[in-house]
């Protein structure tokens, strides 16, 4: 709760910058971290098939030269020089001289293109033949002797006429040579399938290295063959095989037939694979060291780390500049709203409306000056109400008093029989009369009609006749309310600056309907007129009358002029209908 109420007490701007970073950077991690788990499963099957296919190529090139040494002892024992050599009983030295250098021919003949022979051993109990590669020193007088009286001899008879490999030093024919590797075989009568000797081939064991030169092993691994519990081959990286501990050894001798596992060897650890050549059954074990294995997925690592951080920071900086840009818009308008709610002058602000709060923003400045106008035309006509009360007080004052004193003016016109001017005096108490209203400023048609008809016999007994009134009213606007004194003023004006300069009688007409929802007056007379493109209508009657129709009716009601010079002059007034007058 604490966290939230603390992110709700943060300004906008950096709730925006946090859920942006937060909404950027969960996607960025998860992605992150499942490329990073992917790519190192990958890394580490890709590492494990080329490891794979690497012993299944040496198993391949093993199996070859298994292939070869036993085509070899194929020949050796179906060579009818070597059959006679072992089965040659009698004591012919010449003979057997001859026999022995055939057997040798052969040999040199069969080994000529096969370095990887260190010497081949043919002999019986009654004689025996060595032919080496090199120089070297035979260890016993009597091979066959010795070698009859070991394991390996034994286990060779028992093979059946089949090869049998030996990886050890129980058997070593010649002196001041590396430890070799051997096959051994039994050589039998091809005619009576009798034994008739044996047939050792020695194996340098640099073979492998010839083998594997071009075989490199994945990520500078180590690569060995072992056979049950020694080891046959290992190659220079694996030099301190030795020195590890004989249950660590073990674990090497124990592996199953082929797999891949991870283990710990001397102190680090291995990724090792395997598999088991089916005829020999050597087991070909690549050792990777899984730091180098490790470290492409170090590098993943570091590259995806980095790639994040730099989408992060893009994230980061992008959501500071929307940001920015959205903040920049909601300060301008809570400075502008300040300022509305303190009824300044809001000037030389404009919203960019790129975006929704520029036209918010736009919208509200244009409501707020609307919103301006509108108050400063209301406090002015609540000024001008005012003032109208002030002079409507007065007003109540004058005219009783004047409407008093024209009466006793009448009575006494009446005695002395001045008709004129009773008439006169008469006429202008009903305006005066009609005038007060009981204080209100709403009349009817009907007594704003008769006001004006007061007016024109005061003005028509003044001006001796000079001028005709027509009168046309729809019967039903008789009842219609309106604001009172707006026709008056109008007809005055038509006497005073048409019919008073005209030399000849004039006509006013007055004329009064309805247009839908609105009331239609006309006041129009043929005096002199005027050129509205050179003088336009001023007068403080004209401008009273149209303020007051449009503070009570609206905008869109007021008077209209029309004059044509030497023709007359004709004044439109449109005013509302209130709604309780409407039909």
């Amino acid at each position: 709760m604490k966290i939230h109420r603390l992110f709700l007490s943060i300004s906008i701007r950096s709730k925006i910058i946090i859920l942006s970073i937060a909404c950027s950077l969960l996607p960025l991690v998860l992605i992150a971290s499942l490329t990073f788990i992917y790519l190192s499963k990958v890394i580490e099957n890709k590492m494990s098939d080329t490891t794979s296919n690497l012993l299944g190529s040496i198993n391949w090139n093993i199996q070859t030269f298994v292939n070869d040494v036993e085509a070899i002892s194929k020949l050796m024992l179906s060579s009818r020089d070597v059959q006679n050599f072992l089965a040659y009983s009698k004591n012919d030295f010449k003979e057997i001289y001859d026999l022995q250098n055939a057997t040798r021919s052969l040999i040199v003949n069969i080994t000529n293109n096969k370095s990887y022979i260190r010497y081949v051993y043919v002999g019986s109990g009654q004689r025996e033949l060595i032919t080496t590669n090199q120089w070297d020193k035979l260890t016993y007088d009597n091979i066959y002797q010795a070698v009859s009286r070991t394991k390996w001899y034994q286990q060779v008879g028992g093979m059946g006429g089949r090869g049998l490999w030996l990886n050890s030093d129980e058997v070593r024919l010649v002196k001041d040579t590396p430890n070799l590797l051997l096959y051994g075989k039994q050589l039998n009568n091809l005619e009576t399938l009798e034994p008739i000797g044996m047939l050792i081939i020695s194996i340098d064991r640099r073979v492998f290295d010839e083998m594997f030169r071009n075989i490199s092993n994945a990520e500078n691994g180590n690569l060995m063959i072992l056979e049950q519990n020694k080891v046959i081959y290992y190659n220079s990286r694996t030099a301190d095989l030795k020195q590890l501990p004989p249950k660590e050894m073990d674990l090497l001798y124990g592996l199953p037939e082929r797999g891949t596992r991870i283990e710990t060897m001397g102190g680090e650890r291995y990724v090792i694979t395997f598999d088991t050549n089916p005829v020999t059954q050597w087991k070909v074990v690549s050792m990777i060291p899984y730091s180098n294995i490790n470290s492409e997925i170090v590098w993943i690592r570091n590259i995806t780390l980095t790639l994040t951080m730099v989408a992060f920071l893009l994230a980061a900086y992008g959501s500071y500049l929307i940001s920015k840009r959205i903040t920049k818009q909601l300060t301008l308008l809570s400075s502008v709203a300040r300022k509305a709610a303190k009824r300044e002058r809001i000037e030389g602000i404009l919203f960019q409306e790129e975006d929704e709060i520029g036209k918010i923003g736009n919208q509200f400045l244009r409501t707020f000056r609307t919103n301006s106008e509108l108050s400063d035309k209301l406090i002015e006509a609540r000024l001008k109400e005012r003032e109208a009360e002030l002079h409507a007080l007065q007003s109540q004052i004058n005219p009783h008093f004047l409407y008093n004193t024209l009466n006793s003016i009448y009575l006494m016109a009446e005695r002395i029989s001045a008709k004129n001017i009773s008439k006169m005096v008469m006429s202008l108490s009903n305006m005066f009369k009609l005038s007060l209203n009981n204080g209100d400023y709403i009349t009817t048609v009907r007594n704003e009609i008769d006001q004006v008809k007061n007016y024109l016999e005061i003005q028509n007994i003044r001006y001796n006749g000079k001028f005709e009134v027509t009168i046309e009213l729809e019967p039903e606007i008789e009842h219609i309310r309106m604001l009172k004194l707006l026709l008056q003023p109008l007809v005055e004006n038509a006497i005073f600056h048409g019919i008073e300069l005209k030399e000849s009688q004039g006509k006013i007409y007055i004329r009064g309907r309805i247009e839908g929802e609105t009331l239609v007056f006309e006041v129009e007379d043929d005096g002199v007129g005027f050129d509205p493109a050179v003088t336009q209508p001023k007068g403080y009657a004209l401008r009273n009358i149209q303020e007051r129709i449009q503070l009570h009716y609206g905008q869109n009601h007021g008077l209209r002029i029309d004059s044509i010079p030497g023709t007359g002059t004709k004044v439109t007034v449109r005013i509302g209908i209130m709604d309780e007058d409407r039909l």
